[in-house]
């Protein structure tokens, strides 16, 4: 074609610019409802983790008092809740490939509700144990499958804030903890831990409830064959109809589904064995694959070593050494805690698509960093003076709250929505699992040892080691984890495989976008140079290759249809001047969010509500429990801990429940689950009977946290699905829709830590536990309005039903088309293929899912687990935990000695977090999760680093010293803060957005056990841990444990934001080259934001 001659198509002259008027312009879509709606509700199972740290955090005190266990069986009791999860993390995938995502989130609210009534009516140490280990596998169900579901239903333009709603909701549970070690901490000791932990079963009855008004995630339901289905959702979740088109095109082909597809349902080609999906992940992954592991897997790990946990969990203690000594005075800066942490999750939930992961990442852990320092000095100088100072009294206070106001505005959220939306779809699950699981061994780990460590290196040193694992994730989150903000997820796999390099990859996508931003696409300059031009756009141009990554196959399918018109116009003859055609049309507008969508959502998050009730209302529940079952600090750390030990459990079983039975009904039987937990831990008698119900709790919320984002995931248009899937974070910290209360799941747990710390002890803490059994009968209620994800109906061949669903969650019929295409080309359905239902191939089992996942993991895939479980990894180590279940011990360590002012402290932490958390959800999708996770781990880094400094100079001064204790709380509500507006979401957003459709679910349940175990090392630790190293020295090595993860954020973690699920998978399998995959895919395109490309100039050029 090149060696025609200009003349033969009779072009001369000077060029004439003609305009073609008929292009029509796409318009920015507004954040869709119906994906919101989703979102939350599959978002609401991280409730059950939130309140179990922050009810343990109070709940430790009068089970030590009550039971009369030691420090160590008290790290055991609170942290082996994380090692447990591990267990619901590791199903969590299977079940939801097996059940669904939505019936997983269900599954896992059952196993919760469980686990807390075990915990409640515990009548003994090892009865609690019992409820631990149920309970923390319902949280490991939960972990895994609410930021899959939340990825893979969200669009991508807001997956960042949609898929940041598990953390939100971990922090909404977490400051009902608090609340309700408050509420309860005035009953007897023998009752007051007990309500404390038994009423976190209510959460998960709300929570399986609510899940059953979602529909099924789209991408399980086209891995399913059903493709009608998947449209059907994928049209209710997208921001148009063109884009439900597209993501369901997307999913088609990461399934397999040839495009040409369009049949209802469909026969899906044989599917090999789970094991060779966690063999593609683990033992042959592809540079992608392992990028992306590395990346979700340290994101989970330095989210939990960075001492979250360790804070949340044993902020009491912390509070104590700050020199409050009151039981009730440390719940109250409990609940400060716990608002702060709320507050800035809020607020991260609006920034992770606004300013993207990376950013909001690494300003989020350097803040944690500095507050961690800071909290370690506060400490250490509290720890050594004979008086209380004041002023390290108010350093370590202002450095907790710090240190969680940063954790909460990136770190937090941005852990779950990063090692939601990197794993390609065939490895998601498995790849999101992983991440889940190393986060709950983390927290499980600092939980369990922290008051070890504490009283071996000092609290202060403790902290100080908390820094320094902070300042190291900096530098991993720096290197290794790109930007994925407005990635689909089928594209974010793109950024991954070239690890260090990333950078480059992102520059090679952006130098193939071209044009300057007009509106305009120039064609032509001199004859046939413009022909060639015209025919290579028509015949080569691919969806990777066009603009504006929102709106790329919406401006394809048009550019295409018109350069095909003038292609073929070259057949007639071109004479006289050669025309220059101009493609005109607008920037894209914003369109509205869908509120469908945004309903489901909201249904499918609230199971993060169980979770973080229990995370609250622990908190506070510990103080009385340890009073009334007269145990140590040990069998406290334990029993705070154990539930994310438990969860593991819920999270293992989520993945193939979801896809047994749907992902609606999953998080229903989530709901369940926690339920019958809440109640044993409510009516628990002794630790034995407590720990019973914190085993049934822990399944439930191990459930709800892998189920919940998921199905928010596959619900959410990609516009939207940063917002939408951010809902399981905002219910971690909310008890409901943030959106519908001001109060979350730890603010929950908070409240009520306070509302019963008046009953007898024995009173006080079963209520605080027991009533956690109320939400999850709601939650199971509301769940019943939700439609099944999209995913989910297609990889059941029922494309019909997935269309409907596509159709009412997204913005338009042209985007649900466009999502349902991607949908069925995820699944391996045919593109043509349109009937309501087609008979999909047999499908292997499970087992070789995990081998492609673990075993011969492609490095795209083996990128997305890295980076799942990275950010689940780090969202727990960096202390969140610890802050939010102790958060009564760290304002005891900063000088509130009463009871009722700590429970008091914990719902201002709680009522922070709530605040931050709702506000992240509006920025995950405008900045992207990548901007704001880095932001968000910064901020963490600052407070945890204040918080050590505070924590410390109490810890070592004679007097109190009130700018000391001001510190403390300051760094405490910062750290929440931050934690909450970044890493507390975008960890639920990214790890369920970013692995592919048929890894989805396990690779989220792997992230949810990892981030259930680091949780539960955490919290079974942080007692020890700051008996160890002093309590500044906790908060120290959580800063640097944040400053890793802002590292490993930085350097692995791409931008995902507006990318559709089967479109990220292409950012990862570079790993630190993300960059360049980036700058390819960018290159690739043609034009920019404001839709006007520029095509040609002069001859061939």
């Amino acid at each position: 074609m090149a060696d025609r001659k200009l003349q033969d198509n009779g072009v001369s002259g000077q060029p004439k610019i003609a305009a073609i008027q008929d292009f029509d312009p796409p318009t920015r879509p507004k954040r869709n409802k119906y994906a919101l709606g989703c979102a939350v509700l599959a978002s609401m199972t991280s409730i059950l983790l939130g309140y179990d740290i922050g009810v343990m955090s109070g709940a430790a005190i009068y089970i030590k008092d009550d039971l009369k266990v030691s420090d160590v069986q008290i790290e055991i009791l609170v942290g082996i809740l994380n090692l447990y999860c591990l267990f619901g993390s590791a199903a969590a995938g299977k079940t939801s490939d097996w059940i669904g995502r939505r019936y997983t989130i269900v599954f896992a609210a059952g196993i919760f509700f469980v686990g807390a009534l075990l915990m409640g009516f515990a009548t003994d140490y090892a009865f609690l144990m019992v409820g631990r280990f149920v309970a923390g596998i319902g949280v490991g169900y939960a972990l895994m499958i609410a930021p899959v579901y939340t990825a893979e239903v969200s669009p991508a333009s807001s997956r960042g804030f949609l898929t940041s709603f598990p953390e939100v909701f971990i922090n909404g549970g977490i400051l009902l903890g608090y609340v309700s070690n408050y509420a309860f901490s005035k009953l007897p000791t023998h009752l007051g831990w007990r309500l404390m932990l038994g009423i976190g079963a209510i959460p998960s009855v709300f929570l399986a409830l609510g899940v059953l008004a979602m529909p099924e995630s789209p991408r399980w339901l086209v891995m399913q064959g059903r493709l009608g289905d998947a449209k059907r959702v994928l049209d209710k979740t997208s921001d148009s109809l063109k884009e439900s088109q597209l993501r369901l095109a997307d999913i088609k082909e990461a399934a397999g589904i040839p495009e040409h597809c369009n049949d209802e349902v469909v026969q899906i080609p044989k599917r090999p064995r789970n094991e060779a999906v966690w063999r593609e992940l683990l033992v042959h992954p592809t540079p992608s694959v392992r990028h992306i592991l590395i990346a979700g897997i340290g994101i989970h790990f330095f989210q939990q070593a960075s001492g979250i946990d360790a804070v949340v969990l044993y902020s009491p203690r912390i509070f104590e050494k700050a020199g409050i000594t009151d039981d009730t005075d440390k719940l109250l800066a409990t609940i400060a805690v716990g608002v702060t942490k709320t507050v800035f999750i809020l607020v991260a939930t609006f920034l992770l698509d606004k300013i993207g992961r990376r950013p909001l990442l690494l300003s989020s852990v350097a803040g944690m960093i500095t507050s961690l320092m800071l909290l370690g000095v506060g400490l250490t100088v509290i720890d050594h003076s004979d008086h209380k100072l004041n002023w390290a009294v108010a350093l370590s206070i202002a450095a907790v709250l710090a240190y969680v106001s940063f954790f909460s505005i990136g770190m937090g959220p941005i852990t779950w929505v990063y090692s939601s939306e990197i794993f390609p779809l065939k490895l998601r699950a498995q790849g999101c699992s992983m991440g889940v699981a190393v986060n709950r061994v983390t927290s499980g780990v600092i939980s369990m040892t922290f008051i070890s460590l504490y009283k071996a290196i000092s609290i202060g040193g403790a902290f100080f080691l908390f820094t320094a694992v902070a300042a190291v994730a900096w530098v991993f989150f720096y290197t290794l984890l790109p930007e994925t903000q407005g990635q689909n997820l089928e594209e974010v796999e793109l950024l991954f495989g070239t690890f260090f390099n990333w950078r480059s990859t992102l520059r090679k996508l952006k130098n193939k976008e071209g044009g300057e931003g007009k509106g305009q696409v120039q064609l032509g300059a001199n004859g046939q140079s413009l022909i060639e031009l015209l025919e290579t756009l028509y015949f080569s141009t691919s969806p990777a290759t066009l603009p504006c990554h929102k709106h790329t196959r919406l401006f394809e399918h048009q550019l295409h249809h018109k350069i095909k018109t003038m292609v073929a116009d070259r057949k007639h003859g071109v004479s006289g001047h050669p025309e220059v055609a101009a493609l005109d049309f607008e920037a894209p507008k914003k369109l509205k969010r869908n509120k469908y969508a945004f309903g489901c959502t909201i249904l499918a998050s609230m199971t993060s509500v169980l979770l973080g009730y229990d995370i609250g209302v622990m908190s506070g529940a510990a103080i009385y429990i340890k009073h009334d079952l007269k145990v140590s600090d040990v069998k406290i750390e334990i029993l705070v801990g154990i539930l994310s030990v438990y969860s593991l459990i819920g999270s293992a079983a989520a993945g193939r429940t979801s896809d047994w039975i749907g992902r609606r009904y999953t998080i229903i039987f989530a709901a369940g689950i926690f339920f019958v937990g809440a109640l044993l831990m409510g009516f628990a008698t002794d630790y034995a009977f407590l720990m019973v119900g914190r085993f049934v709790a822990g399944i439930g919320v191990g459930y709800a946290l892998m189920i919940a984002p998921v199905y928010t995931a596959e619900v959410s248009a990609a516009a939207s699905r940063g917002f939408l899937t951010s809902f399981p974070e905002v219910f971690i910290n909310s008890g409901k829709c943030s959106f519908f209360s001001d109060v979350d799941g730890i603010l929950l747990g908070y409240v009520s830590n306070y509302a019963f710390s008046k009953l007898p002890t024995n009173l006080g803490w079963r209520f605080m536990l027991g009533i956690g059994a109320v939400p999850s009968v709601f939650l199971a209620l509301g769940v019943l309005a939700m439609p099944e994800s999209p995913r989910w109906l297609v990889m059941q061949g029922r494309l019909g039903d997935a269309n409907r669903v596509l159709d009412k969650t997204s913005d338009s019929a042209q985007k649900s088309q466009l999502r349902l295409a991607d949908i069925k080309e995820a699944a391996g359905i045919p593109e043509s293929c349109n009937d309501d239902t087609v008979q999909l191939p047999k499908r292997s089992r499970g087992e070789a899912v995990w081998g492609e996942l673990l075993v011969h993991a492609t490095p795209s895939v083996r990128h997305a687990l890295l980076a799942a479980c990275g950010i689940h990894f780090f969202q727990q180590a960096t202390g969140i935990d610890a802050v939010v279940l102790y958060s009564p011990r760290i304002f005891e360590k900063a000088g509130i000695t009463n009871d009722t002012h700590k429970l008091l402290a914990t719902i201002a932490v709680g009522f922070i977090k709530t605040c931050f958390i709702l506000v992240a959800t509006f920025f995950l999708d405008k900045i992207g999760r990548r901007k704001l996770l880095l932001s968000s781990v910064a901020g963490m880094i600052l407070s945890l680093m204040l918080l050590g400094v505070g924590l410390t100079i109490i810890d070592h001064s004679e007097k109190k010293l009130i700018w000391a204790v001001a510190l403390s709380l300051a760094s405490v509500l910062s750290y929440v803060s931050f934690f909450s507006i970044g890493m507390g979401p975008i960890t639920w957003v990214y790890s369920s957005e970013i692995f592919p459709l048929r890894l989805r679910v396990q690779g989220c349940s792997m992230g949810v056990a990892v981030n259930r175990v680091t949780s539960g090392v955490l919290s079974m630790t942080f007692i020890s841990l700051y008996k160890a190293i002093t309590i500044g020295g906790a908060f120290f090595l959580f800063t640097a444990i944040a400053a890793v993860g802002w590292v490993f954020f930085y350097t692995l973690y791409p931008e995902t934001r507006g990318l559709n699920l089967e479109e990220v998978e292409t950012v990862f399998g570079t790993f630190f080259h993300w960059r360049s995959t980036m700058r390819k895919l960018k290159h690739k395109k043609v034009g920019n934001g404001d839709g006007h490309v520029q095509l040609g100039g002069n001859g061939q050029s």
